[in-house]
């Protein structure tokens, strides 16, 4: 039996070694949310898809990834239409239909004033009582504000199509004089660079968070899962995943071993 035979067999008998599941496309849905993830000429970008990529390279997984309206995406990924679906924020909502990964990047829920507003916000939702506050949604931005203004007096919420709507309706004061918003502070500024608003400035911190990968459960079974749990681990405690995610000036949470 020649070389290349006997080359052949051993990738065969490798392919048999794997776990079914592992030779299966994965199709991973998200939406245009910068600066974590965007299209450049219609291929998905970012450092969550590159991220993604390296991980699915170890994986020996056939990934694809396509960027649509993040309502679209959600309803894709609930009705267990792809296997997969980021930016994900862990909470009960999205356990509920996803099996989450450990976490990839780190962000921060802001609120955010109109420039010259003497509003800081401290910790004491109380100080929210009255006020007008703009979120995007459905999304985890939206829920954490509704968790945060739960049983404040006369507090209210506005939830936006997107973020973009939102950075211009408080820079518009469309949310009144005492308007805020929250929003991611990477994604936000980000909008103001692009838009050139200039008339607005962070107000205090809400909460810091991970951005993770959510893997459906309708047809994702738990041992994946936990490869790509494993799989991001080795990613972070290597360094890979901080050396993907430096050119774009985002920092990588903490490595969290499945």
């Amino acid at each position: 039996m020649g070389i290349l035979s006997w080359r052949g067999l051993a990738c065969m008998a490798g392919l048999l070694a794997l776990p079914a599941w592992a030779q299966t496309p994965m199709r991973f849905v998200t939406e245009p949310f910068p600066p974590y993830t965007f299209a450049i000429d219609g291929r998905p970008a970012g450092p969550m898809v590159e991220v993604l990529q390296a991980a699915c390279a170890r994986l020996a997984w056939s990934c694809s990834i396509e960027v649509l309206p993040w309502r679209r995406a959600l309803n894709m990924a609930q009705r267990g239409e792809v296997e997969g679906i980021f930016t994900v924020v862990d909470s009960p909502e999205r356990r509920q239909y996803f099996h989450v990964s450990p976490p990839v990047i780190e962000g921060r829920y802001v609120l955010f004033a109109r420039l010259g507003s003497s509003y800081q916000y401290a910790g004491d939702p109380q100080t929210l009582a009255g006020r007008v506050i703009g979120a995007y949604g459905p999304s985890a931005t939206a829920l954490t504000l509704e968790q945060l203004i739960e049983g404040v007096p006369r507090a209210r919420s506005e939830v936006e199509p997107d973020n973009r709507t939102v950075v211009r309706k408080l820079a518009a004061g469309r949310y009144g004089e005492d308007g805020l918003a929250l929003a991611n502070e990477a994604v936000a500024q980000h909008l103001m660079r692009e838009d050139g608003v200039r008339n607005l400035q962070p107000a205090g911190l809400v909460k810091a968070f991970g951005y993770s990968f959510g893997l459906t459960r309708q047809s994702v079974d738990l041992a994946q899962a936990q490869a790509l749990a494993k799989t991001l681990y080795e990613l972070c405690r290597s360094g890979r995943t901080a050396e993907l995610l430096k050119p774009y000036g985002l920092p990588a949470s903490a490595c969290v071993k499945p």
